[in-house]
């Protein structure tokens, strides 16, 4: 029996048990497909398969996720799972070195309740299911977190701290809003933290080592070693947060970043409990030492990747996963807060983690896990009908790679519907202009007269067809039924007849 509990306890153990846990809450709120930023990095994984040696553009020049993605389709051919699986793999990454660290210090309470506050906030587990390079942005920086803490430990640093850049590198060959960790090393290289300031210089050694190793590869193939950095500040000129909303409270340009944090349903509870429970934890004379040392660099390297972002006005949208840093750190320091909290005061503990965990659950629930249903439907009749299947240019143009993968795109034509043909009408698309279709294109693509074959919508919210069996809907407010029920709007399949 003993022997049996000490295997239970082990943290290896306790470490898969979490993150299977975290694997079945993305199954769970699984969205997958998107046709966004995933068709890009789809894309440059396909050109690493069929165009070797591969170079891109922007989005599909991030290597670090599209060398895995292309490895992913050789590996599970073309479909959501191998899609989603290299972002997924770098989350779960992230978590076990997250697991280990606080481990280190907090022991195994801290680095489950920290682990249990990350696996389920809402960002986490709706971004685990997306091809997204966000994930693997969090991985290399917090790989080289961890590195730099391992050299700190060290009198001779050199080779973690060397290690520690290459990761930052790395996380800036994925996405060059990396580069913000810089501020975070700076910050402790002027203070000289526990080094020398020479010995910081191994990190910009190692960030370098990696750096170099682009521009050489860029520059044999393009001219340019600076191409990459090239496309990303002059792909698009147009970002205004005051239009690019995305869900946010716009107010004033230093107000907006924070208000992302406490306001938007990706984070829900996570740092209005955090933040408190962070100051508590750098300040407080009750938390041991170690532990303190810990929380302020975990802060003090959130606190870098959130002030720079935020200032990047011009350059980055207030999306909420843009702050995926700060969200992870939140919940790690939330996690060894209530930890710390637990043996004097339980109660406490458990109504901060039972608060953070509601909330999440309701933040992933809301989520929209049907915005691009009719693309999906419309690629998967284009695979299942045996003619071609007509519609509006932006539904076909979204549905690209579904229809690779089924091998199907020579079926579906983005054309204005004649007499005989099926036409799949998607008024998601259709019913408004867009970089596809203009105003006056849209009277071609609207819904023909014709024989239904099919009219289809999402599948009704779990929790408004329960109230409906029951007769209970007209108690649920409208404001929240309605943003249940009306997730798609329905699309249909149409045998077009003779126009009047």
């Amino acid at each position: 029996m003993l022997r049996r509990l000490s295997i239970l306890s082990s943290p290896l153990l306790i470490l898969l048990l979490l993150l299977g846990g975290f694997a079945a809450l993305v199954s769970v709120f699984w969205v997958g497909f998107v046709a966004s930023d995933d068709v890009t990095f789809a894309t440059g994984g396909y050109g690493w398969i069929e165009d070797f040696p591969f170079v891109g553009g922007h989005g599909t020049i991030r290597y670090p996720i599209t060398i895995p993605l292309a490895l992913s389709f050789l590996s599970f051919g073309g479909n959501e799972v191998a899609l989603a699986l290299p972002s997924l793999l770098y989350m779960i990454a992230a978590m076990a070195i997250a697991f280990q660290l606080i481990r280190s210090v907090s022991g195994k309470r801290g680095a489950i309740l920290a682990l249990l506050c990350v696996i389920t906030t809402p960002l986490f587990m709706v971004q685990g299911s997306i091809a997204n390079v966000d994930m693997p942005e969090l991985f290399y920086q917090l790989a080289s977190f961890a590195l730099f803490l391992k050299g700190l430990r060290h009198s001779a640093p050199a080779r973690w701290f060397f290690a520690a850049g290459m990761m930052a590198g790395l996380g800036f060959l994925t996405r060059e809003t990396s580069v913000f960790i810089a501020g975070f090393y700076a910050l402790l290289f002027f203070a000289a933290y526990q080094k020398s300031r020479w010995q910081y210089l191994w990190i910009a050694a190692g960030f370098l080592g990696i750096w170099s190793l682009e521009l050489l590869y860029l520059g044999l193939m393009t001219g340019d070693p600076l191409y990459r950095i090239t496309i990303a500040l002059n792909h698009d000129s147009s970002i205004d947060r005051s239009i690019d909303v995305v869900g946010n409270f716009i107010i004033h340009p230093a107000l907006d970043p924070l208000l992302v944090l406490l306001i938007n349903q990706e984070f829900m509870l996570l740092f209005w409990l955090a933040i408190p429970a962070a100051a508590w934890m750098m300040l407080s004379r009750t938390v041991p030492a170690q532990e303190q040392r810990l929380a302020r660099l975990l802060a003090l390297y959130g606190l870098a990747i959130f002030m720079a972002t935020g200032a990047a006005v011009t350059l980055l949208p207030l999306n909420p996963r843009y702050f995926t840093a700060p969200a992870f750190v939140a919940a790690l320091l939330l996690g060894m807060a209530a930890a710390h909290l637990w043996p004097w005061r339980r109660g406490l503990a458990l109504l901060l983690l039972a608060a953070l965990l509601g909330s999440n659950m309701v933040g992933a629930y809301v989520e929209n896990r049907h915005s691009v249903y009719g693309v999906r439907v419309y690629a998967a009749l284009a695979a299942r009908l045996q003619e071609p299947v007509y519609t509006d240019p932006m539904t076909r143009y979204r549905a690209e790679l579904p229809l690779k993968w089924h091998n199907v795109r020579g079926r579906a034509i983005a054309s204005p519907p004649q007499a005989g043909v099926l036409y799949f009408w998607n008024p998601a698309l259709a019913a408004t202009p867009n970089s596809r279709m203009t105003a006056e294109q849209m009277p071609d693509f609207a819904r023909p007269p014709g024989r239904v074959i099919a009219e289809l919508r999402p599948p009704l919210d779990p929790i408004l067809a329960a109230a409906e069996a029951m007769g209970l809907r007209p108690l649920i407010p409208s404001s929240i039924g309605n943003k249940l029920a009306a997730r798609h709007p329905p699309v249909v399949l149409i045998r077009v007849v003779k126009k009047p």
